[in-house]
């Protein structure tokens, strides 16, 4: 989640993910604090990235300083520096009964990390995981390693998973070791005539990458498409993928 221009793009960012009505909504690079942009930017949020997005858009409530909370919200801590930190968090509509937070960073140069939550819905509990892998092939190959043993460990293997994040994989070597692994589908953005779609994600006013996946069990696909255009260009670096999921478990 690369902000074009920090300050600005984070409202309207907010504005673009409440109007989705999202229930999951699954993000990297979240910025829980920057004290740069704090001191730089005048309407920078006074709380993390993360609480800010989930918060109901309101110039009412942005005048008062008191915007009603509409997600609840995880944060996993990936990168520290000495102005702030930043990570992966899951904004859910449902109560997050519990999280996980694991560091698979690969080397020194890279910090990277799985947020693991297990959200209460109204269907039974499923497993929410966000990822964000390496920018180097055999470091993506042992994270996903990492993930598969990660779930195999904390996850029953008779409950529902949403696993989605930026992969890395701009060659999508990874698709077949993560089915098998995870026992799960990649969800796959199909057009109209249920053909498959484009799939890039990155750059998103160019996207010819499909860094950006999803793999489900436990769930029928309705729908699945990545968002393109100069509105969502504007405010990532990353176009957005969406997917309507159905519970099919048990």
């Amino acid at each position: 989640m690369g902000l074009r221009k920090p300050a600005l793009t984070i409202h309207a960012l907010r504005e673009q993910i409440h109007a989705m009505n999202a229930d999951l909504v699954f993000l990297q690079e979240v910025q829980g604090r920057h004290d740069k942009h704090a001191g730089k930017f005048e309407q920078w949020p006074e709380v993390g990235q993360h609480e800010f997005l989930a918060q109901a858009p309101s110039a009412i409530d942005d005048l008062l300083g008191h915007a009603s909370q509409q997600y609840f919200t995880a944060y996993g801590m990936n990168a520290v520096y000495s102005h702030g930190h930043h990570g992966n968090a899951l904004l859910s509509r449902y109560e997050i009964e519990w999280m996980l937070n694991q560091d698979v960073s690969d080397h020194r140069l890279e910090q990277r990390g799985l947020l693991h939550c297990c959200v209460k819905t109204p269907a039974g509990p499923m497993h929410a995981m966000v990822a964000h892998f390496g920018l180097l092939y055999r470091s993506r190959v042992r994270q996903a390693n990492k993930l598969i043993e990660h779930v195999g460990s904390h996850v029953p293997p008779n409950m529902p998973l949403v696993v989605a994040g930026d992969f890395n994989d701009w060659q999508r070597r990874l698709g077949p070791v993560l089915q098998q692994g995870l026992n799960a589908k990649e969800v796959m953005p199909l057009d109209k005539n249920n053909r498959l779609a484009r799939v890039g994600s990155f750059p998103s006013r160019f996207p010819v990458l499909g860094l950006d996946r999803v793999f489900a069990r436990g769930f029928k696909v309705h729908e699945a498409a990545v968002l393109h255009g100069p509105a969502w260009a504007k405010l990532s670096d990353h176009a957005p993928f969406v997917v309507d999921l159905e519970f099919t478990w048990p």
